[in-house]
Order: C-alpha cells, then structure tokens, then sequence
C-alpha cells in the first residue's frame, strides 16, 4: 500500500489557511487514489491549548470531503468538540467518505498543560485499510510502550503516528518511533509538522518505518510530502520467521478498551 505523509506547517489558530494549505498539498500529489495519506497531530490550528478559538466543528467533515475528492484513506488530525470539553483526535476516512475510526488521543501531554485544555481518551481505536490493520497514535503517546502494545494485540500490522513533536526534542522522535516499530513488529508511519508557534519550533523528520526497524522513507525540515510503500508480505513474513509478539506476557499488562470497525468511527 502506497501512503503519503503531509509534512505541513499549519496556521496557528487558523482553520481556513491550514484547511488550505493540506488541500492544495494533496492536490499538487497527482493521484493518490487508494494510497493512506497521513497530517500531523493538530493540522489545522498548531498544537493550542486554546481549543475555544481552534475548533469550528468542520474539521471532520473537511477530511471526508478531501478523502472523497482525492478517492484516497486521510487520517487528519483536528480538535473535535464534546459534550463536555474538547478532544485533541484523529480520524481515518475512507475514499467515499466514510468515518474509518476516530482516536482521542490518550496521552495528554502535561508540560503544555493539554490535560486542563482537552479531555484524553480511554481506548485504543482500529481499522483495516486494504489488507491491513491500523492503529492510529498521537504525539505524547509515542513515549507510552504500553499503549502501542495494547495496540499490538489487538492485532495491528501499521501504526499512523499525527504530531507536534518539537525540534528541542527531535533526537527522541527518531529513536522512539524506531523502537515501536521494532518492538510491536510493524509499520509506523510517522507524520510531523514544520514551523513555528509562539512556544516552539519544529523541523518536521517525518518517517516511515518497517517492521524490523529499517527507515524505508525520511523527510527534512521543509514542508513537502513524503511517500513509501507498505509490504505486508514483508511484515508477515517476519513475524513469521521472528514470533516474538508470541511471547508477550499479557500479565504484566493491565486492560485498555479497544475499538474496532464501526464502534471505533465515534468516541463516546
């Protein structure tokens, strides 16, 4: 499976310039139909704790219509109202439209003070695109083994990674989605941001990773798009020859919902 990374530089707290930006990113990439593109945590208003000026309710539907426009699966990461506050989520759609999955991210990253501006989530959410399973991460998560193990024995083969990773940090970016990559034998694919906000600075490096944690594809600090293709006979085949997700010790883990198909295409 082809898939695309959006390494955009969005407009902070501003909607309708980032909204425009990821179209005509999208657009300038010829055909992407059937291909899994993939935008950075928060792409249509930069990583705000302020989420009252940064969600207008149409981020959803906006992803819909330029998954159907392009044919494409999007996974967009956006700030979706709820009936108590505000989420920071991702949602995977499909090339018709359809809402694959919604994933509230469940690692609130507290230095920032994402805990008082956003409610976190309490599961994990998958879906199949083609052939394989995904489970999409956001950001913090990255640093929580345990969330992507959970992940992992839910079956997932990719993992879609939506950030605002900062630059002041960016060594741990790299190693850590390469250490997931390795450890839950998969793909991660690792969508990050460039530009500037009024905290920080970020240089983007998105990745696409392999499931024996070779880098197939890396990006620089520009925005531009990046692209790879997905193996899975590579995947399958080397948890065939290497089963060590068999020995996993489901004890020393502790229970976290996980959602699949149409229970994981709304967030309770």
């Amino acid at each position: 499976m082809r898939c695309v990374l959006l390494q955009c530089e969005p407009a902070w707290q501003d909607l309708d310039s980032s909204r425009t930006q990821l179209a005509k990113m999208l657009e300038a990439e010829g055909d992407v139909r059937g291909a899994l593109v993939v935008t950075p945590e928060m792409a249509e208003s930069g990583f705000t704790m302020h989420p009252q000026h940064a969600c207008d309710d149409q981020g959803a539907h906006f992803a819909a219509a330029l998954a159907r426009t392009h044919g494409c699966f999007l996974q967009h990461g956006f700030i979706e109202r709820s009936a108590t506050g505000f989420r920071n989520v991702v949602g995977l759609f499909a090339p018709d439209g359809a809402c694959l999955l919604r994933y509230a991210k469940h690692q609130l990253f507290s230095p920032a003070g994402e805990k008082r501006a956003f409610e976190a989530g309490t599961s994990i959410a998958t879906a199949r695109v083609g052939d394989l399973l995904v489970a999409p991460m956001i950001c913090y998560d990255l640093r929580f083994p345990e969330l992507w193990r959970h992940a992992a024995l839910a079956g997932t083969e990719v993992y879609t990674l939506s950030a605002c990773w900062p630059q002041v940090r960016q060594a741990h970016w790299r190693a850590l989605a390469i250490a997931r990559a390795i450890e839950n034998q998969a793909f991660v694919i690792a969508c990050n941001r460039v530009g500037n906000e009024p905290n920080a600075r970020y240089i983007g490096g998105s990745m696409v990773i392999a499931p024996d944690g070779e880098v197939l594809a890396e990006a620089g600090s520009e925005r531009s798009a990046l692209h790879a293709t997905l193996d899975i006979s590579r995947l399958r085949e080397w948890r065939a020859k290497f089963p060590a997700l068999r020995d996993i010790d489901r004890s020393l883990l502790g229970d976290i919902p996980a959602r699949s198909g149409a229970d994981s295409a709304r967030i309770d």
